[in-house]
């Protein structure tokens, strides 16, 4: 029946947006938000200043291997793919104590004009990470599927819709980055909920639809039964017309409400990736 409902769908030129690229737009969102854009231009220049001084990649070396640091060279992003900006952002916390030495030390201080970040400056990075951590998870379940399905589109935007809600103890900074992500995801796929409601109901992972208010569950079921009635009414009429007149045996499925309805447990997923999850 999946086979055959996406069939007429795409008979009927049902478009649905590529929701990576969705996630890639919220997310820009997100990061340009002015004072993290702020931050992120500060990470920028300095990270692009170890990579055109050899003496102040030596020295970054030097002091890696004295604060038993990773020897990990610093990134620098590129702008079309934003997990490249956390990317960055990331290695940059990571060797930040290895940057602070080498940038105060007198062979590259007498060559560069620039400040290490400010611990205010570390706090709200490590507090940009922590809130793009769902987004950087729902890019990674996307990319790991070998053939990513409708079904998985409707379970991923409700949860980040969700997670991109503030709390009381969120930063001024982090607020505002959230409200963009958050804005900027609910103005995607309004149109088509319904549609993607139904992908998922017929996904053994998602066939409880959890990500949904019971009133909402309920509606889409109604609406899958009614699609299935007319599928059905659609077989018989073609059977008809090529002059098929023998009675086919249909299974009996009746569909229970969502408490009735187990749900399959999240597919595994990698470390970061297992952040989100159908299960709630």
């Amino acid at each position: 029946m999946l086979q055959l409902w996406c069939e007429l769908e795409i008979t009927g030129w049902l478009h649905i947006g590529c929701f990576a690229h969705t996630l890639n737009l919220a997310s820009q969102a997100g990061l340009k938000v002015p004072a993290v854009a702020q931050l992120l231009g500060r990470v920028r220049c300095i990270a692009s200043f170890f990579h055109r001084s050899t003496v102040a990649s030596r020295k970054l070396k030097e002091k890696q291997k004295i604060l038993n640091l990773p020897a990990h060279k610093l990134v620098t992003d590129g702008v079309t793919r934003w997990n490249s900006t956390l990317q960055m952002l990331e290695c940059f916390l990571e060797q930040q104590p290895a940057i602070s030495a080498a940038l105060l030390s007198p062979e590259v201080r007498s060559d560069s004009n620039l400040c290490t970040l400010t611990e205010a400056d570390i706090t709200d990075g490590e507090d940009i990470v922590k809130a793009l951590k769902p987004l950087k998870a729902a890019t990674l379940v996307m990319s790991e599927e070998k053939s990513p399905t409708l079904s998985i589109i409707a379970p991923l935007h409700a949860q980040l819709l969700e997670k991109m809600i503030s709390v009381s103890h969120d930063s001024s900074l982090i607020k505002d980055l959230k409200t963009a992500v958050h804005d900027n995801l609910k103005s995607r796929y309004g149109a088509l909920k319904d549609k993607l409601y139904i992908a998922s109901a017929l996904d053994p992972r998602f066939k409880a639809l959890p990500f949904l208010s019971k009133e909402a569950c309920n509606n889409t079921f109604s609406q899958l039964v009614l699609e299935a009635a007319g599928l059905e009414n659609v077989d018989t009429a073609i059977r008809e017309s090529d002059g098929d007149t023998s009675e086919e045996t249909v299974p009996d499925i009746s569909l229970g409400g969502v408490d009735e309805v187990d749900y399959a447990p999240p597919i595994k997923r990698s470390k970061d990736s297992a952040l989100i999850c159908v299960r709630h």
